[in-house]
Formats: C-alpha cells, structure tokens, sequence
C-alpha cells in the first residue's frame, strides 16, 4: 500500500536553504563498539573505558494503543526503517512500549495511513493464514521488539526501549505517574480507570531485561517517559509511593540482578509537588524539560555503580509551550536553565545526562536558533558561560532526534518519506553535529 507525501510534510525550499550554515564537512557519524556500555564520571564509556557519544532517534508507534505497530510498516519493512537510521548516521534507536500493550498481538494498524505491509514484513505474522474474515495475526509487541532487536544487531545499532505510559494513551501519561493503580494515584491514569499497579511496573520491566539478558545490542532502560509531578505530586527522595529517586533505585537495581551490564536510565520529574526539605530540589527551576536539580547531592544509587545514566528532554515552544513557563528559548537565559536544571551534572563531572528526546521542525528563526543553542550546548561551545566544556577523549553530551521518518505533528520528523534517504536537508544538518566520532 502505497500514499503520497502530504504537501505539508515537504520542506519549503527557503528553509532548506537557510539550513546551509548548519551542516558540517560530510556525514558518517560511527557505530558504537561492541558490547555494553558504563560510565566514569560525566562520561558514558565502552568496555574499554573509552568515552562515547549515544546518537539516537527515535522510532514511535510503539507507545499508542495497545497493539500499535512500529510507524512506517505500512510501507516498508522494520528492518529498513533500521537502515534509515544508521544512513543517517545514528548508532542508536529509542524505543516506546506501554504495559498494556507489551503482550499484545500487532493490530496491523500503523500510522493511521495503513496496514502492516505483510509482503515486507512476513516474520511479524503469527499464521500466515488469514482468519475468515481476511485478517492475519500477528505477532505481540514483545516478539516484534525481539525481531528488530536481532535485526539492530546485525547491523551493528544499539537499541534503548523505554517505558511510555500504562495504557498507550496519548502523549505523556496524564497523571504523571509511572503507575495508575493504587497508592499514590487517584486509580486512574488521568483519563482512563487504572490498571497498573507499581509492581505490575516493576514486574514487566522485568520481563523486558529477561528477554534481552545477555544481548549487548540493547544497551540501556529508560525506565519511565517524561514524569510530571504537577499532576502527580513526584518528590525526589523522602520514600513514599511517589518518590521517582526511589523508584529508579528499586526498579533499577532489580533490572541489574537480572541483565547487570545494562545502563539505567532515570528521566527528571517534569515539575513536581513541593518536596521534604531534605531531598533537595528546587522549586524555582520546574520545567518542561526534567528536572534534575537535586540529582547532584542526593542521587540515585544502583546495587550495581557506574552504570546510572540521567535524562531529560529538550523542545522549543512549538513543542514544549515553554512560554507558560516562563523559560526562554534561545539566549543567556536559556543556557542558564540548563546550566541548573541538568547541565551541572555534566560540567562537575557528576554523571552523564543523556537528552532521550530532542527536536523541532526548523521552520521558524525561533526553532532554527533553539536547534543551534541546544547543539553547541551539548558540543561544549558555552563553557565560558557556565555550561560543560569537553577535552582530550571526552565525548559531548549524548542525545536522541525525535523522530525517524515522516510525521503529521511537530517537529514533523527527520524523513520526508519512509526508506533509505529522504532526509530532510534542515534537520539532518542539524542531527549531523551530534553523531559519535572517535576523538583522534
């Protein structure tokens, strides 16, 4: 099944030409070494203790309704969905599921453009015979998440899943929690009535690490997307059924008992109830992006050290709607949120902050400079303003595009089309400056 680019998904010609400025000499950002990663300090490492750099993107579908495909395989295969990315030249994909969703048969609907193109995507059938009314069945999410994981493999590109919401609902999970059932919540997930209770959590991540122990192509578990603790009340420390510092304690150490070598990934509360005094945070610098202003003196501890990874995520306004924060998008004020929100964790030599979700269209002079501030940010170019600087084998901050391929939203995606090429002029100029190069 086949469909035409929408015409709002074409770049406008005098947008790609004001990309020019952005680009570097050439693209070939490099595949990470093999096997699994760590960290030292502010640096993510290889098992040779060499610092690296996560280029990643994004891939969605997976974080919808229960049995939502991977988006683009309607029209081509996962596996070149896969290619795409490392011709862009990203060494790692980022992942959605939701634990409604992880045990369930594909539904064949992808990206509200079609069904699963069976022709280019035979292994994601479970029979190959169609019931009586001409409908095929298909393997769960899970199993699917195993084919592109063996495929990721074989072509050298790393894969991070990450826990979206309970129930495939839209966007962030409504009521800020990494669970809907029981104490802590109202025992819904802000819109639908709860199902998923914080050992339920627990137990399929669980079942994730177990299915992937031992493969050095997953190399990380962002454990819960884009908490928001003005719907939730998160605190940071203190205990209680809320307490995200905790809850990456717990679940992140029980991953490690059964897959050790991967990273952990603990995302910043969005914003968050006033919390105990002892634990640290500071209520003037809540924002869209995560924040991890008590992470410094009082951070999380896994059984297993050196294997602890922070994230937040960074949008402009078009994404974010950072004015009704209050917080400036380009400019001094800008990098110095960052500095404070999370940037300090970095330049003090703390721990590595991974930005797992980053992106704009580029359309507008305002998104165009929050591409460039954010990308010199994360190459060390503001270290005279407070932010981090790199030297010697250093790598810059680690991030992650949102997203492969075409989308009908803000930032509207890398890709003008599925498959190999169709890159967008703009954006891949931008993505270009964060790919991992070895430091000569």
């Amino acid at each position: 099944m086949d469909a035409a680019v929408p015409s709002h998904l074409v770049d406008p010609p005098a947008i790609v030409r004001d990309a020019a400025d952005l680009r570097p000499a050439g693209r070939g950002g490099q595949l990470l070494p093999p096997g699994y990663l760590g960290t030292r300090g502010s640096q993510i490492v290889d098992v040779t203790g060499r610092p690296v750099r996560i280029a990643s993107i994004g891939w969605n579908g997976t974080e919808g309704p229960p049995g939502a495909a991977p988006s683009g395989i309607w029209k081509v295969s996962y596996r070149t969905v896969l290619d795409s990315i490392v011709a862009a030249g990203f060494n790692t994909v980022r992942i959605p599921w939701t634990d409604i969703g992880l045990d369930t048969p594909l539904n064949g609907y992808s990206d509200r453009l079609g069904w699963i193109n069976t022709t280019l995507n035979p292994d994601l059938l479970a029979s190959d015979t169609p019931d009586a009314n001409g409908r095929y069945r298909y393997v769960t999410t899970l199993v699917a998440f195993q084919r592109i994981v063996d495929y990721a493999g074989d072509i050298g590109l790393k894969v991070i899943f990450n826990h979206h919401t309970n129930q495939g609902t839209a966007g962030q999970q409504r009521n800020g929690l990494w669970f809907d059932l029981g104490p802590g919540t109202d025992n819904t997930d802000g819109i639908k009535p709860g199902r998923f209770t914080a050992q339920d959590f627990k137990q399929n991540w669980l079942r994730v690490a177990r299915t992937f122990a031992g493969n050095p192509t997953v190399i990380g578990y962002d454990l819960h997307n884009e908490p928001n603790g003005d719907r939730g009340a998160i605190t940071w420390g203190g205990g209680g059924p809320t307490d995200i510092k905790a809850m990456c304690e717990d679940v992140g150490s029980a991953i490690q008992d059964v897959s050790p070598d991967v990273l952990i990934i603990c995302e910043g509360p969005e914003t968050y109830k006033p919390p105990p005094e002892s634990s640290g945070m500071d209520p003037r610098h809540a924002a869209p992006a995560g924040n991890l202003t008590a992470a410094g003196a009082n951070p999380v501890r896994l059984k297993i050290p050196h294997k602890l990874v922070y994230s937040i995520h960074e949008y402009p306004e078009e994404i974010a709607d950072t004015k009704r924060w209050g917080i400036p998008e380009t400019g001094k004020g800008f990098i110095d949120r960052m500095n404070t929100t999370w940037g300090y964790l970095v330049r003090d030599d703390i721990a590595p902050v991974w930005i797992g979700e980053m992106g704009a269209s580029l359309r507008t002079p305002e998104t165009r400079e929050w591409a460039r501030n954010l990308i010199d940010y994360m190459n060390g170019k503001y270290g005279s303003e407070g932010g981090p600087a790199f030297s010697g084998d250093q790598q810059p901050i680690s991030g992650s595009w949102w997203l492969i391929g075409p989308s009908n939203d803000p930032p509207y995606g890398l890709q003008t089309d599925w498959g190999v090429g169709h890159y967008r002029p703009d954006q891949i100029a931008i993505t270009d400056q964060m790919l991992f190069r070895p430091r000569k």
